[in-house]
């Protein structure tokens, strides 16, 4: 756990020197577009927990790290980043339970590459809890919102169904949503962008006595996020 801390912490730094989209206004509106399917796939919530609740003096507290295939490479280069392959999300993660299968949740982070400051928050609901033959079934709302990119703010919003079976130390679980994002570029050439997105993600919890890790990958549109955290479920 020590090690992926040291991690995050150097994704976090290494950020504070990141590129900016300080061309942005160099691109065309269906660029622009493009660069934005990018940037909503990376920003898009991702609790990287199974659907089972939490229950009323539960917490999931961890570090997380979010990789997302970037699928537009050139728009991004003449925006002003550079070369790259990927966007990293390095984030903080708390969930807490509440009363009747509710859960709420919310991260911050940073987005490496861009410059930028990621928030988000989520509410799920646990429409049936684990049993002995039957797996837990939820329904989650999040967003979320980048700033502090140079011309560009962008938000999402998310609904997703949740399924997943608790196997003693391991929880695998599955999710298919929808994601909303809407993109503002602070040019005049170009006007803002609003679309929807289908995702499907597979994950899988395991939880040991004392550390809690979790794994996810997500397709969100033609975009692949692969995502791991480790920290405290109880």
């Amino acid at each position: 756990m020590k090690k992926i801390v040291v991690a995050v912490a150097m994704l976090f730094a290494a950020n504070a020197v990141a590129g900016d989209l300080d061309q942005i206004g160099t691109l065309s509106q269906s660029q622009f577009l493009k660069l934005s399917t990018d940037l909503g796939a990376a920003a898009a919530y991702k609790g990287v927990t199974p659907a089972t609740p939490l229950g009323l003096t539960g917490f999931d507290v961890g570090v997380e790290v979010t990789q997302t295939k970037i699928e537009n490479t050139s728009e991004f280069r003449q925006a002003g980043v550079g070369d790259i392959s990927n966007l990293y999300v390095p984030k903080i993660h708390v969930a807490k339970g509440l009363p009747y299968g509710f859960d709420i949740g919310a991260f911050v982070s940073r987005v490496s590459g861009v410059n930028g400051s990621l928030i988000g928050a989520e509410a799920r609901c646990a429409i049936l809890d684990d049993g002995v033959a039957t797996p837990a079934v939820g329904i989650r709302l999040s967003g979320s919102k980048l700033t502090g990119v140079s011309h560009v703010s962008l938000s999402t919003f998310a609904i997703d169904a949740m399924l997943s079976k608790k196997l003693t130390l391991v929880t695998p679980y599955i999710g298919v949503g929808t994601v909303r994002v809407k993109s503002n570029a602070d040019v005049a050439s170009l006007r803002e962008e609003g679309f929807s997105k289908s995702r499907l993600f597979v994950g899988m919890n395991v939880n040991f006595l004392v550390t809690n890790f979790a794994v996810e990958a997500e397709k969100m549109g033609d975009n692949t996020s692969l995502s791991a955290k480790v920290g405290f479920r109880f």
